[in-house]
């Protein structure tokens, strides 16, 4: 049986001893029901775990856990894969990250593109979003059993996201046209350390944001004959390119 993994940032560890949140722990006590001696798993959100053992009783009001040995990058992937997908309407941005993260996502940009039909300018709307998708992430890295907290970036135009891009990374962008290459015909090699996935939004990206992404060099690929949802289409592109880098082995 594993070991059930909980969270706690880096603060909350003093030397071999690890006190998890309120709302961590109780989730131990009142739902695990957890007892004294139970071994656990804590990720710090920055790609280290701790393996140990819970330490305090059932009337204490501060779960600890006794730590026993540490590993840095656990579950995570060898590449670094930054997905952008275009912003649309409702909720489904929450499906994005949280499918993408278990997939091993570590960076999220949320694009603001010409059809993207959605409007956020208000920056409380902007922070209530973003502690929203922090914590379906934060769910996520638990429940695939990841240490590393993705990076979920403010919503950003797609033109100031792609002056960000560097050379010498692996960037593509799912489009369905028929020129752009089908992805079982490209060459994903192994040698990149930095992957970027570019996803548009449900009515898909405009001709020029589409020149616009190759003339920064991405290459076109696409999904085949099927027109996918955007929150489907991310993490599948994800998922498709995680099995040819060998992490889905």
């Amino acid at each position: 049986m594993l070991a059930p993994i909980f969270y706690a940032p880096p603060q909350n560890r003093t030397e071999d001893i690890i006190v998890l949140p309120a709302s961590e722990g109780r989730h131990a006590k009142n739902v695990m029901r957890l007892t004294r001696g139970a071994p656990v798993i804590v990720v710090d959100g920055l790609g280290t775990a701790y393996r140990g053992e819970l330490t305090s009783g059932p009337r204490s009001k501060q779960v600890t856990i006794r730590v026993h040995t540490e590993s840095r990058h656990f579950g995570e992937p060898l590449i670094r894969l930054t997905l952008a997908a275009g912003l649309s309407a409702g909720y489904k941005f929450d499906e994005i990250i949280e499918k993408g993260t278990e997939l091993g996502v570590t960076r999220f940009v949320p694009l603001i593109t010409a059809k993207s039909r959605i409007k956020l300018d208000d920056p409380k709307r902007i922070s209530s979003r973003l502690k929203r998708w922090e914590k379906v992430a934060l769910a996520a890295i638990k429940q695939c059993r990841r240490s590393y907290l993705p990076n979920i970036s403010p919503p950003a135009r797609l033109t100031d996201f792609l002056a960000q891009i560097e050379p010498g990374n692996l960037n593509l962008i799912f489009h369905p046209d028929q020129s752009a290459s089908p992805f079982s015909e490209l060459q994903t090699g192994s040698g990149f350390q930095r992957a970027y996935i570019l996803v548009g939004p449900e009515s898909g990206f405009s001709e020029d944001e589409y020149r616009l992404a190759l003339g920064v060099g991405f290459q076109p690929t696409r999904l085949g004959p099927r027109i996918l949802r955007t929150e489907t289409a991310g993490p599948v592109a994800c998922a498709l390119l995680m099995n040819a880098l060998g992490e889905l082995r």
